[in-house]
């Protein structure tokens, strides 16, 4: 699969992509604002384990690598816990290539998975965990229409203290009425 957007590229994450992913997710500055911290460091076994068992098995999660039209891989971008029944899914998107961050990258590709998400698999509600302090992602997602649904309090431990999360979501409804407002500047 492959998504296009103006400056970045979403493709089906593949083996050899997993160089940068574990690059990435070993790199503390990338992951200090993940809410599931406790998962890294990673080994590039365990990354290819979990390659093996969820992205080339699974129903219930689709994993992207954002590259640029230039051919850069610079991230990671995924729809998982998808609820068939419910038609819901969380979306998660992050740029590893620290160079990339600030560029308006995130924000095509959460476009483009909402794109997705909601036009080509029918499903009604996307939402998303962020850390409350991550103000340049919490920007991001509400410039895509997503809204605060309610915080998780302490949900992380890091850095010696607790850190809430926010629990954000978009309806398909929602980022319909936000397309044909963009079509119509």
């Amino acid at each position: 699969m492959e998504l296009r957007g103006e400056r970045i590229i979403l493709k089906n994450l593949e083996l050899e992509d997993l160089t940068d992913r574990h690059r990435w997710l070993n790199n503390p500055e990338v992951t200090r604002f993940f809410t599931n911290q406790g998962s890294f460091p990673l080994s590039q076994t365990e990354m290819v384990q979990w390659f093996n068992t969820t992205v080339t098995r699974s129903q219930e999660e689709i994993h992207l690598a954002i590259w640029t039209n230039h051919g850069k891989h610079i991230g990671g971008a995924q729809l998982k816990a998808i609820d068939w029944r419910n038609r819901g899914a969380e979306l998660g998107v992050f740029i590893g290539e620290i160079s990339e961050w600030g560029k308006g990258v995130a924000t095509e590709a959460t476009q483009l998975l909402l794109q997705y998400g909601f036009l080509t698999l029918g499903l009604h509600r996307i939402w998303l965990r962020v850390d409350s302090e991550n103000v340049a992602a919490i920007h991001c997602y509400q410039k895509n229409g997503f809204r605060t649904d309610g915080i998780f309090r302490d949900e992380v431990y890091r850095n010696g203290g607790f850190h809430d999360s926010l629990v954000m979501s978009i309806l398909k409804e929602e980022f319909m009425i936000s397309i044909n407002q963009d079509e119509k500047k």
